[in-house]
């Protein structure tokens, strides 16, 4: 019975620890929707794998591809480790103009520019990209999560 017993807590075990490692080493979703900056949302949100990404571009080194702040010194976005930014921190509804002259981008052009751009540019070197057409990154089928998202709100 004893040895039964040890057999099934050690298999219980193992069971716990593989099955933790399956679900943390998912490649997080996250919708993309801003409805604080934009409101009435006239497109399905977006559906965006941040690990992907990452493996993608290159690792840690690819943050300053999305994860940037303005340094007036420099004259352009950079990354500065320790302060990674969300896009609404400074892309708002609008173009802005700043300071310097320049122009920081509204949240849609920031992300027309930053993802689409990039995924035509693997498209022109024959490399493996994602969507790049309004309706392969605003899938219909993504309205659903924003009703979900509302109706978990209201219980």
């Amino acid at each position: 019975m004893r040895k039964w017993m040890g057999w099934i807590i050690g298999l219980s075990f193992l069971s716990i620890v593989l099955l933790g490692g399956y679900l943390f080493a998912q490649d997080e979703e996250m919708t993309i929707a801003h409805e604080e900056v934009f409101q009435k949302l006239e497109r399905a949100p977006v559906i965006f794998t941040h690990q992907k990404h990452v493996d993608v571009l290159g690792g840690d080194e690819s943050c300053a591809d999305c994860h940037h702040v303005y340094s007036e010194e420099e004259g352009k976005a950079v990354y500065e480790e320790g302060e990674e930014t969300g896009c609404t921190d400074c892309h708002g509804f609008k173009d802005e103009k700043r300071e310097d002259g320049g122009v920081t981008p509204s949240l849609m052009n920031a992300y027309h520019t930053n993802c689409v751009g990039c995924h035509r540019k693997l498209a022109r070197e024959k490399k493996n990209t994602g969507p790049a057409t309004c309706g392969e990154c605003h899938n219909r089928a993504n309205w659903k999560l924003i009703e979900k998202t509302e109706e978990a709100k209201e219980h």
